[in-house]
């Protein structure tokens, strides 16, 4: 049950070897598993999960005699989990096995933490500062605030409790279809801890949480986060999740400081803007209050991220007077030194203010920064889009890679709770056999 600890980096294949195809096999028509695999990975499944739960509770009763062997108790829940994963994975998160799988997961956490300690935990402003080894100082900062959330693995080493990895998400509404999104933003495990199923219990918690919000699209930004690999995390869900991946673009582009152009045009756009530095108060002054709740204010611009030293007066800009304002944009400067447009919106929709507040940004942002700044704009119109690419073309998009969790099985039939209890008993003339299907499939992970 004792699993190797490793310090070197989880190298991911590409999709394709990972999958096993050719650059011109059809991933449509392709499928990892037949029928006849599919049923003995499931027999091997319930085989393992049997022998964990049969064995776990001597586990349990040897800790209370002996609180402080917590290693021992750690793997022992570590690896159900991990079994619990595999099973669910196996047969697809969505289908119901897959569901009642994860739901397992959660409960198995739950029980785990009841006792000894948490697996998985919130990360909250009170304790984030433990997870900033796995987390950027960007993304630290966003959790901080509460612009974004996030999960953090926990685990034991050397007598201490340990980050050992974090998923950071945001839930919001989709601009494709009438609904709820999740946005996986940073998945990522220290090395000491690799390769010991941290990532596939960050994915079984957050994908237990969504599907009991009735969310089932989930997303992957892939330039949120410096060092997130987009094709590891792409290759690890595909192969490993059954992620069904589709390429779309998020509502925000990315433009570098150095590429924007047409100076003069955005120069006789601006006229008129004023700063937001100018006003008497700053930021919390009476008229940004005012504007936020006649242009309508967003959940996530909560009273934390309109403090002045969070928005920075000197890259916001509004339109109209200061108790009047019919136009307004707040931007942030992150600590890795990007620039993001936390807010923008005019009165009546109002296309050309918002086109002044935009070339002021430019106009500031040209003047002030340097040329490999990056900088956040969102882009939540066809007109803006357009107007955007004039003056500054986008040489580097957030694409992100939107997937649908689909409960279709090889059968096409959605496997219920029921299938594997349905399954022939094992017996001890299968168990060599199984031992051997358990290392084949191991083999295959690694």
């Amino acid at each position: 049950m004792k699993r190797k600890k490793t310090s070197e980096a989880v190298e991911f294949k590409s999709v394709y070897e990972v999958l096993q195809m050719d650059e011109e096999t059809d991933p449509e028509g392709f499928r990892p598993y037949d029928a006849k695999d599919l049923v003995e990975d499931i027999k091997v499944y319930d085989f393992m999960l049997n022998t964990v739960n049969s064995n776990l509770d001597e586990y349990v009763r040897n800790y209370e005699k002996d609180p402080s062997d917590r290693l021992t108790i750690e793997m022992a829940y570590t690896f159900k989990i991990d079994v619990l994963a595999g099973m669910a994975k196996a047969l697809r998160p969505l289908s119901a096995y897959g569901r009642d799988r994860i739901k397992e997961v959660k409960k198995c956490s739950r029980e785990y933490e009841t006792f000894v300690a948490p697996l998985i935990t919130r990360i909250t402003k009170t304790h984030i500062e433990s997870f900033s080894k796995v987390l950027t100082p960007d993304l630290k900062e966003d959790v901080e605030t509460g612009k974004l959330s996030a999960l953090g693995a926990v685990r034991y080493r050397d007598g201490d409790l340990f980050a050992a990895g974090a998923i950071v998400y945001k839930v919001e509404r989709s601009l494709v279809f009438d609904g709820n999104i999740g946005r996986i933003l940073w998945l990522y495990v220290h090395e000491d801890f690799r390769e010991q199923g941290v990532a596939d219990h960050l994915m079984a918690e957050l994908l237990g949480s969504m599907l009991e919000h009735g969310i089932d699209h989930i997303t992957i930004n892939g330039l949120t986060g410096d060092g997130l690999d987009q094709d590891r995390l792409k290759a690890y869900l595909m192969s490993s999740w059954m992620f069904d991946l589709e390429t779309s673009m998020d509502p925000n582009v990315l433009i570098r400081v150095g590429d924007i152009k047409s100076i003069n045009k955005f120069k006789d756009l601006a006229k008129g803007v004023k700063s937001v530095s100018e006003l008497k108060d700053g930021v919390n002054s009476n008229g940004v209050k005012n504007a936020l709740k006649r242009l309508g204010r967003p959940g996530y611009l909560s009273n934390q991220l309109l403090k002045t030293d969070y928005i920075d007066p000197d890259l916001s800009f509004y339109l109209g007077t200061e108790n009047t304002i019919t136009a307004l944009l707040l931007a942030h400067k992150k600590p890795s030194g990007r620039i993001r447009v936390e807010y923008l919106s005019a009165e009546d929709d109002s296309f050309e203010q918002m086109q002044k507040l935009i070339s002021a940004l430019f106009k500031t942002v040209s003047i002030q920064c340097s040329e490999e700044t990056l900088l956040y704009i969102p882009v939540d119109s066809a007109e803006n889009a357009i107007f955007i690419e004039e003056i500054a073309p986008v040489q580097l998009g957030q694409y992100i890679l939107e997937g649908l969790l689909a409960p279709e099985t090889i059968t096409d039939d959605d496997f219920d709770s029921k299938f594997a209890d349905s399954l022939i008993e094992i017996g001890d003339d299968e168990l060599e056999e199984l031992k051997s299907g358990h290392g084949r499939i191991n083999k295959e992970k690694e």
